[in-house]
């Protein structure tokens, strides 16, 4: 009897940890990116910059679908919660689509006069917004809900993170079973609140926002944003990140290894002298190798083209006349 008891349980343990080398397969590596052309560094402090292109006109769906080589391919949008789904965006969804493209779209929880820290207003606006848009295949939640300085970020108004999870689980509730619902979250700002924001989805959320995640959302601009500024091993660097939610973030949420990580925004600038076209590749490649066995399901720049910018900051995989850079090839080949 002693026998077969330690026999099943040996038989138990095997085909756990069988089902836990499953739930670490990777999903298969999507790639995705913000059809924008806009000027990023210096904005803050008075700087600006224009492309006289369509972020979505016809010669930007042109290149999209030729970046998306006949693959599933996430188009990034954003939308907030003060002005709705406006009819110029809701054509260049429709525009998307029509090209055979996927829209992953994001809905800020940005609020309107005297409804910041409405709850249960902003997770109705997002239920609406999910129920009138059966075909959009990606949703997240709220942008950047860690991050409380900025103007593009959510993290600036009341509760952020019960926004988030008041907001994930209205979507859920009304997502087709094709539809995907997330969230994005901005590596990294400090240790203490890193941990803070991940064990308060945990905490506050608990099982019914677990049961309602489709993925976790991050954004990661290893080399460019945080330090290192300028990173001498990207792959390094870029898989850090990764590693940091995947293994000590996510936990703190209950989020285990079946959860797959969309890198929602990613990005590496030309600046002269530093940061030459051949560089923007080798980090892009650098990249796409920092996610296996991670279980990685999306990975999305920031942005299409570049700017025509006092300070030539080149995000785009596109210059600014919308001809290609290496890196353009390197995502079209995913490797």
């Amino acid at each position: 009897m002693p026998v077969s008891r330690l026999r099943r349980a040996a038989l138990l343990a095997a085909a756990m940890a069988a089902f836990a080398r499953a739930g670490v397969a990777d999903e298969s590596l999507r790639f995705g990116v913000y059809p924008g052309n806009t000027f990023t560094f210096g904005k803050y402090v008075g700087l600006n910059g224009t492309n006289p292109q369509a972020p979505v006109g016809a010669l930007a769906l042109a290149r999209l679908v030729e970046l998306a080589g006949g693959r599933p391919f996430d188009v990034h949008f954003y939308a907030q919660w003060d002005g709705g789904v406006p009819a110029l965006l809701e054509d260049e969804i429709g525009a998307v689509h029509d090209a055979g493209l996927r829209v992953n779209l994001a809905l800020k929880y940005v609020p309107p006069a005297g409804r910041d820290g409405d709850l249960a207003g902003f997770a109705s606006w997002v239920s609406q917004t999910v129920a009138a848009h059966p075909d959009v295949e990606v949703w997240q939640i709220t942008n950047e809900a860690n991050v409380p300085i900025s103007p593009d970020t959510d993290g600036s108004f009341s509760d952020p993170i019960g926004a988030l999870i008041a907001g994930v689980e209205a979507a859920a509730a009304v997502k087709t079973a094709d539809q995907r619902v997330g969230f994005n979250w901005f590596y990294r700002l400090d240790p203490l609140s890193d941990r803070n924001f991940w064990s308060a989805l945990g905490t506050r959320g608990g099982e019914c926002f677990r049961q309602a995640l489709d993925y976790a959302g991050v954004d990661i601009y290893a080399g460019t944003y945080i330090p290192p500024l300028y990173s001498l091993d990207d792959e390094r660097d870029f898989r850090t990140a990764l590693e940091y939610v995947r293994r000590e973030m996510m936990p703190l949420a209950g989020l285990g290894a079946e959860v797959p990580i969309y890198v929602q925004e990613f990005g590496y600038p030309t600046l002269p002298v530093l940061r030459d076209e051949a560089k923007q590749a080798q980090a892009l490649a650098a990249y796409i190798r920092a996610t296996h066995g991670l279980n990685v399901g999306l990975l999305q720049w920031f942005q299409l083209a570049d700017a025509m910018s006092p300070l030539g900051d080149g995000w785009g995989l596109l210059r600014v006349d919308y001809t290609l850079k290496p890196a353009f090839f390197v995502m079209q080949a995913g490797q």
